[in-house]
């Protein structure tokens, strides 16, 4: 039997919830953008480009002693390359978009994997494999929390002031380019944005559990909605509920929480396919009646 209070006194734990709900609202703010722009594996191409940065970082650690570069600093100037280097209008016109993804995030994976082969493990002992994909939410900090809880407003603040150029670009970019906005400037922006966020998320649900958080609350919200704010609006409420509920699961039965999250999510966006059928038949049915 799980004691919950005695569970729920523990600062890890406290921590671990606030940090996913920070996670949940800003996955599903820059998700909706993600999935209504259809750039999904362009976010799945960032996600795992952080790992050549982690494995930089352990390295610099261990055989320069340059302690002050932290993993997550890595991931950050790996992410955010990719990112201007997706957006940038030059390599969109030589290189097919999915050509580059896979370059980036192959030679990404591959850069991480030979940093990590090359640390030094009697100065430091880094992170394992299994800690940098699937996440350590269990063993994140006070200053994992003030991080999030900093970083976190500043981009859902430039994503309030540049509404609604994100949102005319992200539906149509030739009706955006009439209207005189920079589309380019705007993707960057954008692209920057998620970057950031899986950054932050990184370190919460590991690099292969990103994609679910920030894919599969707004897919689920889009199956009801078209409009921007509401998508956004609802994919953080079914965000945060479904999380919210795999935790305790996780909790409770002992198993990985960002396996579980990613699983939840997983199930909730079947059964969201499956009312959706449903609500499309009755609606058939009724108006041929």
């Amino acid at each position: 039997m799980t004691d919950w209070a005695l569970m729920f006194s523990s600062s890890l734990i406290q921590n671990m919830f606030i940090c996913t709900a920070i996670c949940c609202i800003l996955a599903a703010v820059i998700g909706t953008f993600v999935v209504v722009k259809r750039i999904v594996f362009v976010t799945g191409g960032i996600a795992h480009t952080t790992f050549g940065g982690v494995g930089l970082a352990f390295y610099l650690q261990s055989n320069f002693l340059m302690m002050w570069f932290e993993p997550m600093l890595g991931a950050a100037i790996f992410a955010i390359s990719a990112a201007v280097i997706m957006a940038s209008p030059k390599v969109s016109k030589m290189l097919r978009e999915d050509s580059v993804i896979g370059v980036l995030w192959s030679v990404g994976m591959a850069l991480g994997v030979i940093f990590m082969h090359y640390v030094d493990t009697s100065v430091i002992t880094p992170s394992g494999y299994d800690t940098v994909l699937f996440g350590s939410m269990v063993f994140l900090t006070k200053l994992d929390v003030y991080l999030m809880a900093a970083v976190a407003p500043i981009i859902l603040m430039i994503v309030a002031l540049l509404f609604r150029d994100l949102q005319l670009t992200t539906f149509d970019e030739t009706q955006a380019k009439l209207s005189g906005i920079n589309v380019t400037a705007m993707n960057v922006i954008l692209y920057i944005m998620v970057a950031v966020t899986c950054v932050l998320m990184a370190s919460l649900i590991g690099i292969i559990m990103i994609i679910a958080l920030i894919t599969i609350p707004p897919a689920i919200a889009n199956m009801f909605s078209n409009d921007l704010k509401e998508m956004m609006i609802s994919s953080a409420v079914i965000s945060l509920c479904l999380t919210v509920l795999a935790l305790l699961m996780s909790i409770a039965t002992d198993i990985p929480p960002g396996a579980t999250v990613a699983v939840v999510l997983g199930i909730a966006f079947i059964i969201a396919i499956a009312a959706r059928s449903v609500s499309g038949k009755l609606v058939v049915r009724k108006n041929s009646v």
